[in-house]
């Protein structure tokens, strides 16, 4: 059977597209694909998919519509090692304390409820003085109050430390615990875009806007590596773009 001549052609035409598409992307970022998706579901506000892959969002109805969204620039990768073990160690240990605390103070409490009840009486209706062995008890009682909400404080302040510090590693590494790991290390990297964004009065305007990109990347006693996904935590309108 005869050929065409050119049929050679046609079979090498999704060849050549495709090393045209690849060619094109050489000059920009790793998160390109990530960076699409983020804008096109925050357009369309696909907070199914945004939350998979950002704590951030672009409101189309605020922060207007990305379009044309095209890659200029990104840092080198900024490392920060992870103190979540050694925090979780602080949080446990703040919590151990609060409990024995608790008990001691309940302990108090029971042994004299009668006076503490009229304490309590006497302060609420700000009428006299307790008298005898009373005074004694409010004393002991007015330190427990103020010392409770100190180790309540310090419970507080380690929780909030230990979530800011595995913030980024529960939202790259879902199914792991980072506490749990020999190592954990924060990657950091910023990338520049242009896009023409459209506000929400339909007037377009080209913008400088700011990625921010993090994951963690986690370590085992054995030294087996393993490498969370990357996250947008951040994004910064840098203004007009020239």
């Amino acid at each position: 059977m005869h050929r065409p001549r050119h049929s050679g052609w046609l079979l090498l035409i999704p060849v050549l597209v495709a090393l045209a598409l690849i060619s094109a992307g050489c000059g920009g970022s790793g998160h390109d694909l990530m960076v699409r998706k983020f804008f096109t579901s925050a357009a369309t506000g696909d907070v199914a998919t945004l939350g998979n892959i950002a704590t951030v969002s672009f409101d189309p109805n605020k922060d207007g519509r990305a379009q044309n969204v095209k890659f200029v620039s990104e840092t080198p990768e900024q490392t920060r090692p992870l103190k979540i073990a050694e925090l979780e160690k602080l949080y446990k240990e703040a919590q151990a304390a609060e409990a024995d605390f608790s008990k001691g103070m309940k302990e108090y409490q029971d042994k004299n409820i009668d006076a503490i009840n009229r304490i309590v009486k006497i302060e609420q209706s700000g009428k006299g003085k307790p008298a005898g062995g009373d005074l004694q008890v409010q004393a002991a009682w007015t330190k427990f109050r103020d010392d409770s909400a100190v180790v309540q404080k310090a419970k507080s302040d380690a929780h909030k430390a230990l979530l800011a510090e595995r913030k980024v590693a529960d939202l790259s590494l879902p199914d792991d615990d980072a506490a749990t790991y020999a190592e954990a290390t924060e990657i950091t990297r910023e990338v520049t875009y242009t896009a023409d964004v459209r506000s929400p009065d339909n007037q377009v305007a080209k913008k400088t806007l700011v990625l921010t990109f993090q994951r963690v990347v986690l370590k085992d006693t054995a030294g087996k590596i393993k490498e969370g996904n990357w996250m947008i935590t951040g994004l910064k309108d840098a203004g007009e773009a020239k």
